[in-house]
């Protein structure tokens, strides 16, 4: 069965197609669209908490996809830190290495994790772990995932 999309208006020349230039009765398929998704992690911690060695789960995949990004840091680096961040795939490690925050990293910098395993498969179970060697000083661990899965839930 063939779908027919029917807009209202196409505007170009900087201008952007939005819902009001789209018809309710368009029948855009959701496959047609990237859905993205940005969960957020901070190992269930308040901001001014020590790191501890954790692991969360941040998001089970709805459909196939593809990890875009992978950011983490410390809202304080603290005096004598060594900590690592690292982002999983059904227990499995996606980074190429795990992503390392010392003391001599700045409050708050977004560090990127290389990703070496992008592709996700429906049911697909994303976390992020936290393992620490030293955490003096350092406080309010976090990280963020962007993913982009190919339908909607």
């Amino acid at each position: 069965m063939a779908s027919t999309l029917i807009l209202d208006s196409v505007k170009f020349a900087g201008a952007i197609v939005d819902n009001s230039n789209i018809k309710s009765a368009a029948a855009i398929d959701p496959d047609k669209m990237g859905h993205y998704y940005n969960p957020v992690c901070n190992f269930d911690l308040p901001i001014g908490s020590t790191p501890a060695a954790r692991e969360e789960i941040v998001h089970i995949c709805a459909s196939a996809g593809t990890i875009e990004s992978f950011v983490c840091g410390l809202n304080e680096t603290g005096t004598t830190t060594d900590i690592d961040f690292d982002l999983k795939v059904n227990g499995t490690s996606v980074l190429s290495a795990a992503v390392n925050v010392t003391n001599s990293d700045a409050d708050r910098v977004l560090k990127s994790g290389t990703i070496s395993n992008p592709t996700v498969a429906i049911g697909d179970v994303i976390s992020v772990s936290l393992a620490t060697t030293t955490t003096t000083g350092a406080q309010g661990p976090f990280a963020q995932v962007r993913v982009k899965e190919t339908s909607a839930p």
